[in-house]
């Protein structure tokens, strides 16, 4: 039997047992404190008994590890308390190899608590527990660079929660545990460098755009034009609704069926598509007028500069009849509500739209996975280090010139009156190379999530 079968340099190997499933070591420590605890280097200790320990320790071979530790319990005769002697290998409160704890840790990043409960040996509200803390200690050290194009956005895991994104470089920076304004103004002061971000994406929550405002009000705020866009489908939609209970059941039901050709454009239709609106359409006098209005709200879209999409989005306002005021008032609200941030995007056309397949898969994963909760989620998206995208960046930065002896002027040290003056520090521009971690790259995240176990 290798003596070091543990290789762990504070414990030697006694004996060994092995099982179908399991390694057995006995062990015990080389060196122990006898250090009371209570009384510290004035108690006198001495031996009480002897105890052994049933520690867990990482797997090998496919096998979980446990040691049976030999460990004295000594007895303080100054405050006549007993205790156990502290080995440092040994994480004491969980009956497990320090190493076993950090193990753990790393591997929930990468499979589901019950596979690492069964390997190790373990509860898995024990795993749950590392797992966690493990969480904690990553927040502490994880550093996010600022991203020049915010997004910010949402998805619903079992309630609304945050998401955050590199709009420019299509990553994914946090997950939030809510999006109430009080959560997001305290992510927006975390970040670093705040002076960097240029403009962000949202869509119309109010929120957003008080927290920006609070936060960053020198940003540009873009609502996300898919947001605004779709209204004018979710209109026509309602048109349809409305004239359901004057079609017959079965062509009712048909239209109903071809709805969505309804809210395709209209060049985007083969001319097969297009015979079969333009039955619909002549039909029901209604049903076109709602479908002229949003061909030519979605051409709004098509302007060049924010006051040639104002000057045409009056014009269409004015063109509404009153009969479909309505079904198109939620658009009307949003412009009169939101026009300057619908008008930015003319100037900066960004749009969050790449996080929708993440919103889907996320919240698969998050329906079928065994045990993902929102806090596991969040720390496999953004602590796995195999997702995380890299970049090398040069910023200037300022440092002091560091003077040569030929470089300093006669006058620049000299006494006077029996005191000392001397010149004031020079500065110089230098290149600085640094890796930052730009986020959770999307194209490889949503690989990965696809490779997820679920629940059977």
């Amino acid at each position: 039997m290798p003596v070091n079968i543990l290789n762990l340099a504070g414990l030697d190997v006694v004996d060994f047992r092995e099982t179908a499933t399991e390694y057995h070591v006995r062990a015990k420590p080389k060196v122990v404190s006898r250090q009371c605890p209570s009384c510290g280097p004035a108690g006198k200790v001495v031996i009480h008994e002897h105890k052994t320990l049933f520690v867990r320790d990482m797997p090998s071979h496919g096998r979980s590890v446990a040691i049976h530790l030999d460990v004295p319990r000594f007895k303080c005769h100054g405050c006549i308390k007993t205790f156990t002697a502290v080995v440092p290998e040994v994480d004491a409160d969980r009956q497990m190899t320090e190493r076993l704890r950090k193990w753990i840790g790393r591997q929930g990043l990468d499979y589901p608590f019950t596979e690492i409960a069964k390997q190790v040996g373990v509860d898995e509200k024990t795993v749950r527990a590392i797992f966690a803390e493990y969480v904690k200690e990553l927040e502490k050290n994880f550093k996010r660079e600022t991203p020049s194009i915010l997004g910010l956005d949402e998805i619903y895991l079992s309630t609304p929660r945050g998401v955050i994104t590199n709009i420019g470089d299509r990553c994914l920076v946090d997950m939030l545990d809510n999006r109430r304004k009080v959560t997001i103004v305290e992510f927006l002061r975390s970040l670093p460098n705040p002076e960097k971000i240029q403009a962000a994406s949202t869509d119309m929550y109010r929120p957003y755009r008080e927290a920006i405002q609070e936060v960053l009000p020198h940003v540009v705020h873009v609502v996300d034009k898919y947001h605004i866009i779709r209204m004018g489908n979710e209109a026509l939609e309602a048109v349809r609704r409305r004239l359901k209970d004057t079609i017959p059941g079965k062509l009712n039901l048909q239209l109903k069926r071809e709805r969505k050709l309804l809210t395709m454009r209209q060049h985007e239709l083969t001319d097969f598509q297009w015979l079969a609106v333009s039955g619909w359409l002549n039909n029901f006098p209604q049903l076109k007028l709602a479908y002229e209005l949003k061909e030519r709200y979605f051409k709004i879209w098509d302007c060049a500069t924010p006051e040639e999409a104002l000057a045409e989005y009056l014009r269409w306002q004015e063109s509404i009849p009153d009969d479909l005021a309505k079904p198109f008032r939620a658009i009307t609200t949003a412009w009169r509500t939101w026009r300057k941030q619908i008008l930015a995007y003319f100037d900066y056309p960004i749009t969050n739209a790449f996080t929708e397949s993440f919103n889907s898969k996320i919240r698969k994963a998050y329906q079928e996975g065994n045990g993902y909760s929102f806090e596991v989620l969040r720390a496999k998206v953004l602590f796995s280090d195999m997702l995380q995208k890299k970049a090398r960046k040069v910023e200037q930065v300022k440092v002091k010139k560091r003077p040569r002896f030929d470089d300093v002027p006669q006058n620049a040290m000299y006494l006077m009156m029996g005191r000392m003056t001397y010149a004031e520090p020079e500065y110089v521009t230098r290149q600085v190379v640094r890796e930052v971690n730009l986020g959770t790259d999307l194209s490889t995240l949503l690989a990965e999530i696809d490779t997820w176990p679920t629940k059977g």
